[in-house]
């Protein structure tokens, strides 16, 4: 059995028994998969962990160890060569065996969710060191984001992106089915995902794009209102002290459970504390101070896992350009696909000389949304509304009550307003705004009647569950 897992390798998947041997590709029968290539992940010559694979594709690694990139020692070499990055440890070699000996895997391959940065990250200095750098992902919905994170975290650098012949999923493929000349080819003829200037092209050369662009609860009446787009923004407004970053919080964490995606939380008004009673609420059916040791190591785990916050303190100069900066490391460090900025009316604008507020606000919402068409993510800004002159009980305030500017209605892809219902606890949420109604699947103009579970810190479609209960009664 041993012998034949050496042999797959060879014979099968093409790879060239000088290269396995100078790599420390061997064979080991491993306690709990039985017969398996054992590929050794080294840091300056020595071997610290391994990945262990079988022939029908079950995977382990050395147990306690933090594992970077496969062949990361080939970073600090050649640095006139590109870097080739790769899915898995058997496309690495594929390309190594096609030339490009500063080929590198992740750890861990990708996900659509394009939450396992932290090899790259962390060798984003040699990264940048190189010419340039060629993504040669699978070709699959995972692979599809790998190319634009990669962008994201080498802002500025020359950044390309492969395309594999039809009917190859990943370099093997090609190494199995045309050859190394073909691997070579395709590597040769990577495209700059983000070329500098104006560039003039066809649809075909358009680069990968996430294939995961949606976002939504996964329930009614919220689906019908409520729809996150990766690369663009929203607007969140209503009366004062009427729930409308209770209910951003609440949806964000919705999305996170139904779609596996961390939240970023740029909070000024609410303390972190009360945040996390909420979620504690709405997560455990408990506030936080009645939850018990195990049930609080248990709630943090899952919060750490899908939330992470900026704390904001009354020295910082928080600026559009410090904005930025918080933006940017939400979104590649700590791989958020949803960003809260929680009220917008607590940063600090400073308008150009000259400039006007609204103008100001227009450039500000324009930026922002290029930020998240660029980091491919979705960024939630909470909003008040100037003060609504109204006789008996005020209209719901849409972007155009927003202070200072009509771009809070203009800008955004997608603007929802919390507004209280006629009996107690009931909540409208109103959407006031749909860029794009087809991809949303959303109706324009449409409202969402739900009921606000106080002690429960969480929302419900009306009559879905008994209001005694939901009240601790």
């Amino acid at each position: 059995m041993s012998k034949d897992v050496m042999t797959w390798l060879q014979e099968v998947r093409k790879l060239d028994a000088a290269l396995l041997s100078d790599m420390g590709v061997r064979v080991v029968h491993h306690e709990s998969l039985g017969p398996t290539v054992a590929f050794p992940y080294r840091k300056e010559g020595k071997a610290y962990a391994a990945k262990f694979r079988t022939i029908d594709k079950k995977f382990l690694s050395t147990k306690g160890v933090s594992r970077g990139l496969y062949n990361a020692d080939a970073l600090s070499q050649a640095q006139d060569q590109p870097i080739v990055i790769t899915e898995g440890e058997i496309d690495c070699l594929s390309i190594m065996q096609s030339g490009f000996l500063r080929s590198v895997s992740l750890p861990d391959g990708w996900t659509e969710q394009g939450n396992k940065t932290e090899a790259l990250t962390a060798s984003e200095a040699l990264l940048r060191a190189s010419p340039f750098v060629v993504v040669a992902g699978d070709n699959d919905k995972a692979g599809e984001s790998l190319p634009k994170a990669v962008v994201n975290l080498l802002q500025g650098h020359d950044v390309r992106y492969v395309t594999w012949p039809n009917g190859c999923k990943d370099a093997n493929d090609v190494l199995m089915v045309h050859g190394e000349g073909m691997v070579a080819q395709c590597i040769n003829a990577a495209k700059r995902i983000d070329p500098p200037g104006g560039v003039i092209s066809g649809f075909s050369d358009l680069p990968p794009l996430s294939s995961q662009r949606i976002l939504k609860i996964g329930a009614d009446p919220f689906d019908k209102v409520i729809a996150l787009e990766l690369g663009e923004i929203s607007v969140w407004t209503g009366l004062p002290g009427h729930g409308k970053s209770t209910l951003t919080v609440w949806v964000a964490d919705e999305i996170s459970k139904h779609e596996n995606v961390r939240i970023g939380l740029i909070g000024f008004e609410t303390h972190p504390a009360r945040i996390r009673d909420q979620l504690a609420r709405s997560n455990m059916r408990k506030p936080w101070k009645s939850l018990s040791d195990g049930e609080r190591q248990k709630l943090l785990a899952d919060l750490d896992r899908r939330w992470r916050m900026v704390h904001v303190t009354d020295e910082a100069d928080n600026h559009l350009g410090w904005l930025e900066g918080m933006v940017k490391a939400l979104a590649v460090r700590d791989r958020c696909r949803v960003i809260i900025i929680d009220p917008w009316n607590e940063l600090e604008h400073l308008p150009e000389k000259g400039e006007n507020m609204t103008s100001y606000i227009n450039f500000a919402l324009k930026v922002i949304r290029r930020w998240a068409k660029t980091l491919e993510v979705h960024i939630c800004i909470v909003a008040h509304p100037a003060k609504i002159k109204s006789e008996g009980k005020p209209r719901p305030p849409t972007g155009y009550d927003v202070a200072d500017s009509a771009a809070f209605f203009n800008k955004p892809g997608l603007g929802i307003t919390v507004h209280p219902g006629d009996q107690e606890f009931q909540v409208q949420i109103i959407n006031w705004k749909t860029r794009d109604a087809l991809l949303y699947g959303l109706d324009r103009g449409g409202t969402a009647l739900v009921e606000y579970a106080q002690a429960w810190g969480c929302y419900r479609a009306i009559g879905s569950v008994d209001r005694q209960s939901e009240l601790g009664i």
